[in-house]
């Protein structure tokens, strides 16, 4: 939602600031939060109460941490800068009481769980709680998500550096966006994490036999669908619970989403379940982790010039004429394929994954 589509929202709950007299008016107009009324303010960030400069105003929506001051909630019209109309005077919203304004209107005083970069802990968090508690009453957020930095060569991504990347970049070099996903998902989320050219083909190699065995299941399946399954029922119910067990415990870990990973290769190395139900419970993990699992299936549905190839192939191994079969074999590849030879005939593969 547009700041500028919400300035009602944001100015009725400065409003109620006001009334509650936790915030007050400077002398130029623009209109602060007094944090010696907020009890529990700095409880986010765990600051030392004695350190809080309260009654010092902070004009600058950024600060350094331990240099909390009375925030600013409406900046009072300077020349040369947008502004709007407002009860107490012309002027802009504070950037910390946008993001409560717009909160309240669209997810309720209370929601679940807030997310965002550690570097938004203080001030902004900080003070967004403070001020939406003070008008509401009520508690703001349930869970506090913060994420770590993403380096580039253990160094800050910016432009400057050159170190600054996009997802078309990835593309550029031939690599799955994805590829990128289940980076990040081998990192838990409050560590930093290093992008390197190095680490996202090693991703890209790990989405890669991740698609291939899902693909290989599902050929599986379909050669052992009409016979009998030698895998007693009652101990694939077992094992698949013990499976799911693992990877709920893993992302409920507050969202140890390397051991959830650990867990979908943990069930697919598994001797004891088919590979239908194999299948039904990768997808339903892949509910939450966002790899596009299902897609896998159409990397090893190869044109009809590669199958022609392929069926012409296993004619010759059928008359032990390998030299030829291995002239076709070579074939395929040029094509991008891949032929595993299995006890249920050929497994054509897409040999690069690209998006």
């Amino acid at each position: 939602p547009l700041v500028t589509k919400n300035i009602n929202e944001i100015i009725k709950l400065i409003q109620k600031l006001l009334i509650k007299k936790i915030a007050y008016e400077s002398k130029d107009g623009s209109i602060y939060f007094d944090i010696s009324k907020s009890s529990k303010y700095g409880r986010l960030t765990r600051l030392n109460k004695i350190a809080l400069k309260t009654g010092t105003r902070v004009s600058a929506d950024e600060y350094e941490k331990g240099e909390a001051g009375d925030f600013v909630l409406w900046k009072a019209k300077k020349p040369g800068e947008p502004f709007w109309r407002s009860p107490f005077g012309d002027g802009r919203p504070g950037w910390h009481i946008e993001c409560s304004a717009l909160s309240a209107k669209y997810f309720g005083v209370t929601f679940d769980i807030h997310t965002g970069g550690v570097d938004l802990i203080f001030p902004h968090h900080e003070n967004e709680i403070a001020q939406s508690e003070a008008a509401t009453g009520k508690k703001f957020v349930n869970y506090w998500v913060h994420g770590e930095h993403l380096l580039v060569n253990k160094k800050k991504m910016s432009k400057s550096l050159g170190n600054f990347y996009t997802l078309d970049d990835l593309k550029k070099k031939e690599f799955n966006p994805l590829s990128f996903r289940y980076l990040v998902l081998t990192t838990h989320y409050r560590s930093k994490l290093n992008f390197t050219w190095k680490g996202i083909a090693s991703a890209a190699n790990g989405i890669h036999a991740l698609y291939h065995e899902v693909a290989f299941l599902k050929f599986l399946e379909k050669k052992i669908a009409n016979s009998k399954s030698q895998i007693p029922n009652k101990l694939q119910t077992v094992k698949l619970r013990d499976y799911s067990e693992q990877f709920i415990a893993a992302i409920n870990d507050d969202l140890n989403t390397s051991k959830a990973l650990a867990a979908v290769w943990d069930l697919i190395g598994s001797k004891e379940i088919r590979p239908l139900n194999k299948l039904a419970l990768l997808f339903k993990f892949d509910e939450v982790l966002g790899l596009k699992l299902k897609e896998a299936v159409k990397f090893s549905r190869p044109p009809a010039k590669v199958g022609n190839l392929v069926k012409e192939r296993e004619k010759y191994r059928a008359n032990k004429q390998f030299v030829q079969a291995d002239r076709l074999r070579k074939r395929v590849e040029a094509l991008g394929y891949m032929i595993e030879d299995t006890t249920y005939g050929p497994f054509v593969w897409q040999d690069k994954v690209k998006s």
